[in-house]
């Protein structure tokens, strides 16, 4: 099947991008140890120092990365912003592992300061809007590093996050571009992740979930990948979305049959794909010679 093929590369492109962002809190803690920044003692070598930011900094960017996940498998139906995702992602994620580095910095004063140090108590969650505040001034430095590191990931360094597809994939199919220096319309970046499906076959995209269905006349293949994704990408193909889960090709139209007050649009093979109320004014303009009587 389509989706075992693919599977390999999906985890293969999120443990390449989640490494990469782990090095940035594991160089950060690397930089403060070094230092000695902010520790909360003296007298300490750099290795102890280095290991206590590490602590610190990747339990949090751990919380962080769990939390965006969340947000997004949550928030998905909705299609949020990627900076809505990872700010609720880091602040859901933060607040819990908040206690954690409580405890964390507490064990390290414990443990540097011997028989005078406080008994450190166990981890605590104490959801209040107190809470909350205090956690955004103590994490305002790695928050902005965390936006920063997941903007750069998906601009520059081309890496998907969080199912969301590196900004540079939708450049090239902006409505005001049509094509290349050759007057030919690029691939989409899905493309890429079909075994024997090319741009002119297919017939419907249709949204499965986290995945897409790519359908041609014949026969289809699952990918892992995000629907707004694919259909902005098939910006200047001559075809529609005409459903919340759907997109369609024109060339791949049989006929339109009316259905009750909207319309289903049968492909060339059999396919029925109904069309959204939302969709059915600029379905029925742009398919309006497939419409039966």
């Amino acid at each position: 099947m389509a989706h075992e093929t693919h599977l390999p590369k999906v985890k293969r492109d999120i443990a390449v991008s989640t490494a990469v962002s782990f090095l940035v809190p594991a160089f950060a803690a690397l930089l403060l140890g070094w230092y000695g920044a902010g520790i909360p003692t003296t007298g300490i070598g750099s290795s102890v120092a280095i290991t206590y930011w590490l602590a610190i900094l990747l339990t949090t960017w751990l919380a962080f990365e769990i939390g965006s996940w969340a947000a997004d498998y949550v928030l998905r139906p909705l299609t949020p912003p990627f900076i809505v995702v990872i700010l609720i992602g880091s602040i859901v994620g933060g607040l819990t592992a908040r206690p954690f580095v409580v405890y964390i910095i507490g064990t390290f004063l414990s443990v540097s300061q011997g028989d005078q140090a406080p008994t450190v108590a166990a981890p605590q969650f104490v959801w209040s809007t107190k809470w909350l505040l205090d956690f955004i001034q103590e994490a305002a430095v790695i928050l902005l590093l965390w936006i920063g590191t997941n903007f750069m990931m998906r601009g520059p360094l081309h890496l998907r996050r969080f199912g969301f597809a590196p900004t540079y994939q939708i450049a090239p199919y902006a409505s005001e571009q049509t094509g290349d220096e050759s007057g030919q319309i690029p691939d989409p970046e899905f493309i890429k992740r079909l075994d024997n499906i090319t741009q002119d076959e297919i017939s419907a995209l249709e949204a499965e979930d986290h995945y897409v269905r790519v359908h041609t006349e014949g026969r289809s293949e699952l990918i892992h990948y995000r629907f707004s994704d694919a259909v902005h990408e098939q910006r200047g193909q001559e075809g529609l979305q005409v459903h919340r889960s759907y997109w369609v090709s024109k060339t791949a139209i049989e006929s339109i049959v009316r259905r009750g007050r909207s319309f289903d649009i049968v492909l060339k093979g059999g396919k029925r794909v109904p069309v959204g109320q939302t969709y059915k004014q600029s379905a029925a303009t742009g398919f309006k010679e497939f419409i039966e009587g």
